[in-house]
């Protein structure tokens, strides 16, 4: 059974109150930052879900997934208590609105993803506001637990590499994983996790900016038994989630994201890498 993960923006406009969540991010280096974009546009009452900040306070990897007081914080600063049915949107083709539904889907909140992002929503007739983000009454900071604890840490992924018993799936472009272009942090070592399959990420959107849908998608997947693990893998965790989402909305049961990915596997002299084709 495929698990619904998107929503259209003609769909989202009928939804009875929903939460909107904006989840824009940029690479390393950009002289642009979340908050820019979302003060110039956004849809009206969204809130913004910056993952550099709303993250695990205690990891020295960037933007790893924020426990429950975290998010549970989160939450309360922007007047929400977690049961809303929240709609995930980004600005700059699905970078990161996955990355963001991953996070909220791990505290057993309903939530999609706006299929598109903001231009599907404004093409389809949808409001959109610019300026002085209005100020949110503070909710009640709620106890939170993790409902869903899908994220894997390196020894995980070792033990899985060793006894070959997972598909381990790279959404980063061809050249960084056979190591012939450099990574975008200095320090990582080139190349990717042995045993592992290249799949950027931007093979499961359409050239319409949307996640791929049924057959399309099917096309594009490995082809494997729906019951067999997959995780997950790429330079962040960010453009990772992107493949989560579409291995889900595949009809995958058994799917998991590697937190630290190559900015962790990299840096651990101890850890093996591979170069080349997969």
């Amino acid at each position: 059974m495929r698990e619904p993960v998107s929503i259209t923006a003609v769909s989202a406009m009928t939804e009875a109150d929903p939460a909107f969540v904006e989840a824009s991010w940029f690479l390393p280096g950009s002289e642009t930052s979340p908050r820019d974009v979302f003060q110039a546009r956004r849809i009206p009452g969204a809130v913004l879900f910056d993952i550099d900040a709303v993250s695990d306070p205690t990891s020295g990897l960037p933007h790893m997934a924020p426990g429950a007081a975290v998010f549970a914080r989160w939450l309360a600063d922007n007047g929400l208590t977690g049961s809303e049915r929240f709609i995930v949107y980004d600005q700059n083709g699905y970078l990161a609105s996955a990355r963001v539904w991953w996070t909220l889907r791990r505290m057993g909140c309903d939530a999609r993803i706006l299929d598109g992002g903001l231009e599907a929503w404004r093409k389809a007739g949808g409001e959109v506001q610019s300026g002085r983000i209005p100020a949110r009454a503070r909710a009640f900071e709620r106890g939170l637990r993790l409902v869903r604890d899908d994220a894997v840490s390196w020894a995980d992924v070792l033990h899985h590499v060793n006894a070959r018993d997972a598909l381990i799936v790279d959404a980063r472009p061809p050249g960084r994983f056979a190591g012939r272009e450099p990574e975008l942090r200095p320090g990582l070592a080139s190349g990717h996790i042995p045993e592992s399959i290249n799949l950027p990420f931007q093979q499961v959107i359409g050239a319409d900016g949307k996640l791929l849908k049924e057959d399309a998608l099917d096309q594009v997947l490995p082809k494997v038994d729906r019951d067999r693990r997959v995780i997950t893998t790429c330079g962040s965790g960010v453009t990772a989630a992107i493949l989560y989402a579409a291995f889900i909305s595949g009809g995958f049961r058994d799917v998991r994201l590697y937190d630290g990915s190559w900015t962790e596997w990299g840096s651990r002299e101890a850890l093996p890498v591979a170069t080349g084709e997969a």
